[in-house]
C-alpha cells in the first residue's frame, strides 16, 4: 500500500511537470525484488580511475563483499546470514553467492557473489543486497559463485583438515601440512614453514591447461627465501615453477631434458611483512606473465608449441623437499585460461583491504526508495551498545527537563493569571492594609500569599489592640510592628523567589551536560568503528560512513536535548523575572501603605 501511494504521488508530480513516460520512471524507483525481505542496500562498483581503474567490460566476476559494523546492520539479518540475497541491478535476477565467514559477535562477514557484468570506466554499476527474512531457506550456491574457467578456489579458512575447493569441481587438497586458522587478508589463512610444509592438489580432467592457465594467491613473507617454490606442476615432459628467490618472484617452464626453457626475469619484488596478490598467467603462443597487486610486472613470450604440464599442483615445498616456502598464504585460485589484466586488477580491487571498487549504500526499508526517514533507521540500527547507553541517559535527562518545563510553564501561567486578579482586587480595596481581601481562587498567586503573610502581622496587632496589649498605641502600628511586617514580607518574598526558581537546575544540566555526554558517545563510537574496520581489513569512506554517522548520532541527541532546554530555560527565566519584579514592587507598596495608614508615633 505504501509503495502504491508513493507511485501514485510520483505519477501525479511528473504529470504536473509534463512528462509522458511516467510508468517507467516511477516503477524503477519503487521496484522491490521480493516482499518477504524487509531491507536492502545498494552495492555500487567504481571502475573509473578514481576507483579500481578498469576499462574492460567483465562478465561473471566473483566479487568479495566485506561486511562489518560500519556498512551493515547485523541485527537486521539472521545470525547465520541465511536470509542474505544478492540481486542484479534490474532488481529481478538473483545472483549466485556463498558465505565464507559470518560472525555476528565480531560483526564481520565475508561473502562471495558472482556478478554477471561489471562495466569498465564507470561508477554507475551496482547490485542489491537484500536481507531481513526469518523464513528464508537456503540461498547459497558455492559452486555457482565462480566463473567457468576457475577450477579451484581455496579460501583456506579451515582450522583443521584438508583445504577444500569452493568451486563445483571439488578439486580438494589431497595433502596438507602447515599451520591453519591464522589471520589472513580475507578471513583466515595458512602458514607454511619450510621443508615438508605444502598443499597438494591432485591432477584432474578439469585442470587441463592446454588453452592456458592462471594461478593466484595472497602471499606474505617475513624473510628472504632460498629459491622457494610457491607453485609447481610437472609431469614426464615439462616442469612449471613459480618461485621466490630472496624477495624476487619468477616463473619458468622447462622441458624434461633441459633443452628448452622459458623464464621471466626476477624484477618483481615482494615487500617483506605485507600481503600481496601474486598472479601468474600463461598461454601457448602468448605470454608468461607475473602480476603483483593487480599490475603486470614482467612477462616473456611463451611459444605456441610449448607443452604445459598436467601433473599434480603443489603449493609450497615440492616432493624433493629442497624448495621450502616460509610465509603465509590466503585465497588460492586456479584457472584454465589466462586472466586479462583488468580481471586480475578487479580481483585485487575487491579482495584487497583497501576496498577500491565497492561502495555500500544506506539501508532502505521495505522498498521505500530512499525516503529520508530510512536514513535515520540505518543510523539507529548501527548504534552500538555504548552509544545506546549514552542516548538512554540523554533521553532520561530530556524527559526530566521537559517535565520541569511543562510543569513550570503551567505553574507560571496560573500564578500570572491569579496575580493579576489579586492586584485588581487589591487596587479596588479602600484599605487593603486594614481589611483582609478574600482570596477565593487565588491559591496559586504569589502576591496573595505574601499579602496574607503581611496581613497576618497587622491582624495580630489588631487583636493585641483589642486585648489592651502594651504594643497597641491606639493610634496605629508601632515601630516594632512595622519592622516585623517588613521582615515577614521579605521572608515570604525570598520563599516565593525560591519556589519560582526551583528545579531550573535540571534545565541547566541539560543545556551544559547534554552536548558533552553526546560528544563522549561520539568519540567512543568512532573509536569502535575504526577498530571494527581494522579487524575486517577494509578501509574506504563508504565503509566508515555509516559507523561514523551512527557515532555522531549521540552528539545529535545531546544537542536535541540541550537546544530545547536552552530555549525553555530562557523563556522561564524571563517569566520568573517579570513575576519577581511584581513581587518586589508589591512588597514595597504594601509596606508603605501599612506604614502610612498606621499613624505610627513611635
Amino acid at each position: 500500500m505504501r509503495r502504491t501511494i508513493a507511485a501514485f504521488l510520483c505519477w501525479l508530480v511528473l504529470i504536473t511537470m509534463g512528462f509522458t513516460t511516467l510508468p517507467n520512471i516511477c516503477s524503477a524507483e519503487e521496484r522491490w525484488w521480493n516482499e518477504g525481505w524487509q531491507y536492502r542496500r545498494k552495492i555500487s562498483f567504481n571502475t573509473t580511475p578514481t576507483g579500481a581503474d578498469i576499462q574492460e567490460n567483465l562478465s561473471d566476476v566473483p566479487v568479495l563483499v566485506r561486511l562489518h559494523s560500519g556498512n551493515f546492520s547485523f541485527t537486521s539479518a539472521r545470525d547465520d546470514g541465511g536470509d542474505i540475497r544478492f540481486v542484479a541491478g534490474d532488481d529481478t535476477t538473483l545472483l549466485k553467492h556463498h558465505i565464507e565467514r559470518i560472525d555476528t559477535l565480531d560483526e564481520i562477514a565475508l561473502i562471495w557473489v558472482k556478478v554477471p557484468r561489471i562495466g569498465g570506466g564507470s561508477d554507475q554499476g551496482f547490485i542489491w543486497m537484500y536481507y531481513g527474512n526469518e523464513n528464508a531457506l537456503g540461498g547459497q550456491d558455492s559452486g555457482g559463485s565462480f566463473g567457468a574457467s576457475q577450477v579451484g578456489a581455496y579460501h583456506l579458512g579451515e582450522v583443521e583438515g584438508l583445504p577444500q575447493d569452493a568451486t563445483a569441481n571439488t578439486n580438494h587438497a589431497v595433502v596438507f601440512s602447515g599451520g591453519q586458522g591464522l589471520p589472513g587478508v580475507i578471513g583466515n589463512g595458512v602458514a607454511l614453514n619450510g621443508a615438508g610444509d605444502r598443499m597438494e592438489i591432485a591432477a584432474a580432467p578439469s585442470m587441463d591447461w592446454s588453452a592456458g592457465f592462471s594461478l593466484s594467491a595472497w602471499v606474505r613473507i617475513n624473510l628472504s627465501q632460498t629459491d622457494a617454490w610457491l607453485f609447481s606442476r610437472q609431469d614426464s615432459d615439462t616442469a612449471f615453477v613459480v618461485g621466490i628467490d630472496g624477495t624476487k618472484v619468477y616463473a619458468e617452464i622447462t622441458v624434461a631434458d633441459g633443452s628448452r626453457k622459458v623464464a621471466t626475469d626476477q624484477s618483481t619484488d615482494l615487500a617483506l611483512g605485507s600481503w600481496h596478490l601474486v598472479t601468474v598467467t600463461g598461454t601457448p603462443g602468448g605470454r608468461l606473465s607475473i602480476h603483483l597487486d593487480g599490475m603486470e610486472m614482467t612477462w616473456t613470450d611463451l611459444p605456441r608449441d610449448f607443452y604445459l604440464p598436467g601433473g599434480d599442483i603443489v603449493i609450497g615445498d615440492a616432493d624433493a623437499g629442497e624448495h621450502g616456502f616460509i610465509g603465509d598464504l590466503d585465497e588460492v585460485g586456479i584457472y584454465t585460461q589466462p586472466l586479462s589484466n583488468d580481471r586480475i586488477r578487479t580481483s585485487f580491487a575487491t579482495q584487497g583491504p583497501e576496498g577500491l571498487m565497492l561502495a555500500y549504500g544506506p539501508e532502505i526499508m521495505g522498498g521505500g526508495g530512499g525516503v529520508p526517514a530510512f536514513y535515520l533507521g540505518t543510523i539507529l540500527r548501527n548504534i552500538t551498545m555504548d552509544g545506546l547507553i549514552v542516548i538512554g541517559l540523554l533521553m532520561v535527562l530530556s524527559i526530566i527537563s521537559w517535565l520541569v518545563f511543562l510543569s513550570k510553564t503551567g505553574f507560571l501561567y496560573l500564578a500570572g493569571r491569579e496575580n493579576r486578579n489579586f492586584l485588581a482586587a487589591y487596587k479596588a480595596s479602600d484599605d487593603p492594609a486594614g481589611t483582609l481581601i478574600e482570596g477565593g481562587k487565588l491559591n496559586n498567586s504569589n502576591l496573595y500569599r505574601i499579602y496574607r503573610a503581611g496581613y497576618a502581622v497587622i491582624e495580630k496587632y489588631l487583636r493585641s489592640e483589642k486585648a489592651g496589649s502594651a504594643d497597641a498605641t491606639g493610634a496605629g502600628l508601632s515601630g516594632p510592628t512595622l519592622k516585623t511586617l517588613r521582615t515577614e514580607l521579605e521572608k515570604n518574598f525570598i520563599n516565593e523567589t525560591k519556589r519560582l526558581n526551583s528545579n531550573l537546575t535540571v534545565l541547566t544540566m541539560a543545556i551544559s551536560g547534554g552536548p558533552f555526554l553526546g560528544l563522549l558517545g561520539t568519540v567512543w563510537g568512532v573509536m569502535n568503528t575504526f577498530a571494527a574496520m581494522a579487524e575486517a581489513g577494509e578501509a574506504n569512506i563508504m565503509a566508515i560512513a555509516p559507523g561514523v554517522a551512527s557515532a555522531l548520532s549521540t552528539t545529535v541527541v545531546g544537542l536535541i536535548v540541550a537546544i530545547p532546554a536552552l530555549f525553555a530555560y530562557n523563556f522561564l527565566v524571563s517569566r520568573i523575572k517579570d513575576i519577581t519584579v511584581d513581587l518586589t514592587v508589591f512588597v514595597d507598596e504594601f509596606a508603605l501603605k501599612a506604614e502610612n495608614g498606621s499613624g505610627d508615633t513611635a
